[in-house]
């Protein structure tokens, strides 16, 4: 099959040629520390090694990499620039706050400089369209396998565990957060989903389509609102991208596990007392478990964030401030208060206006490049910033870390916006290598 040319900036492609040993080095070492942190979310056991995967191996890529040869022709690019000012400002801000101690100034600063070497490295590759499938390739089977893993073992093996509970990814801290679960593997689906029509593989179509098929449903079985919501912007935005007759397939693939899984309460009920365990008291109906759930805190914590800002402009600033928002709070689930469940808001609260119009500015500017590419023939990007958009209006700590505690920012925002202000910007044309 014949795909058109993907634009990539002529620095990169230039850089591409370049052949010394340091360089293929830096390309080889790069692609490693990226391929590692992105499929890391779904199986790395803890946030040590994941942070510490991207750290290490990262910073031999830096040490390796010409720099001046990537980045030749990006000092005036209008993306990168608004990136800087973003990240500038509420690092600045989140410095001169009250609050902010050394001990969370030291924090602050890990998880900002491990952003900015994530979105380098992330630069850096956005030219290499074959190492950016190759990464989706294995993050998407990966996921897919400790999906199926999950399932099986909470649902048919694990004691303690009963059927219809809320999936949680258990190759993750023993147990990771039933929402970055569901986002994650929706994550994967919609990457997948997006890859498996337009480039071939050495997998059979079948496998692929199949593994697709259970991601979508594991992310339900999370029983995440938000992930749901990012499945149907994801894929509302992949189908309008590539229209009815290519986008088809993915789409269906979305309503057929949605409605499995909004009438499947009776079969897990009835596997669940098959298995001794209960089922019956648990299992309701799953739509009326999501309704029942409300706003689950929500509105009382962007309240509590809202009354602790004392300047719309400036913010609050984002290091050592929970005890600011938190104080007004009534004693609610630790796991629910520990951070403002929006990075949208959580941006406004820290960064003020100005933080909130630098971010929108930077947003615009990624969704208008990522539509570029689309209409050029690569909807991936623009389908999967729409998805992690949807996942994090109502989820999310802070878009100017990678040490949060959800910890999926940087794979939800930061890895298609990046790529997407790379390839879209003042380019000519070059087909992928």
């Amino acid at each position: 099959m014949n795909h058109p040319a993907t634009t990539i900036p002529v620095s990169h492609a230039a850089w591409w040629h370049d052949s010394s040993a340091d360089s293929q080095r830096g390309v080889l070492a790069a692609q490693i520390a990226i391929t590692g942190f992105i499929t890391g979310h779904s199986w790395l056991p803890n946030h040590w090694l994941h942070l510490g995967w991207l750290c290490v191996v990262g910073m031999c890529a830096v040490g390796w990499t010409d720099w001046t040869k990537v980045f030749a022709s990006k000092h005036a690019d209008t993306g990168l620039l608004l990136t800087a000012a973003f990240l500038l400002w509420m690092t600045l801000r989140s410095s001169s706050s009250d609050a902010c101690t050394p001990e969370e100034w030291q924090r602050g600063m890990v998880g900002v400089s491990l952003l900015v070497l994530f979105c380098a490295l992330v630069w850096q590759q956005s030219g290499n369209s074959k190492a950016l499938h190759t990464i989706g390739w294995v993050m998407g089977m990966t996921s897919g396998l400790a999906a199926m893993v999950s399932i099986v073992l909470s649902y048919f093996v694990l004691p303690g565990h009963h059927a219809g509970e809320r999936l949680t990814n258990l190759l993750v801290h023993g147990g990771l957060n039933p929402v970055c679960t569901g986002l994650i593997f929706g994550f994967a689906a919609v990457w997948l989903s997006a890859l498996v029509e337009n480039h071939s593989t050495l997998l059979p179509r079948r496998l692929v389509w199949a593994t697709i098929m259970l991601l979508h449903f594991a992310a339900f079985l999370s029983g995440s609102r938000g992930a749901m919501l990012a499945l149907v912007c994801g894929h509302a935005v992949l189908f309008v991208a590539r229209g009815w007759r290519r986008g088809a397939a993915a789409l269906s693939v979305l309503l057929i596990t949605g409605t499995i899984y909004f009438t499947s309460a009776s079969l897990l009920a009835e596997n669940g007392t098959r298995q001794d365990k209960p089922a019956a008291v648990i299992i309701t109906h799953h739509f009326h478990k999501v309704v029942e759930r409300g706003d689950n805190g929500r509105l009382d914590i962007y309240r509590a964030g809202w009354n602790a800002m004392d300047n719309l402009w400036l913010g609050t600033g984002q290091w050592g401030v929970r005890d600011v928002w938190q104080c007004e709070l009534q004693p609610l689930d630790d796991r629910i208060m520990s951070h403002l469940h929006s990075a949208f808001f959580a941006t406004f609260v820290h960064g003020g206006l100005i933080g909130a119009v630098l971010l929108l500015a930077l947003l615009g500017c990624g969704v208008r490049r990522a539509w570029r590419i689309s209409v050029q023939g690569d909807a991936t990007w623009v389908a999967l910033l729409a998805f992690g958009c949807g996942g994090l209006l109502f989820d999310g700590e802070s878009l100017a870390s990678l040490t949060t505690a959800p910890r999926f920012e940087g794979l939800l925002f930061w890895l298609p916006l990046t790529v997407a202000l790379a390839r879209g910007g003042v380019t000519s044309p070059v087909t992928p290598a």
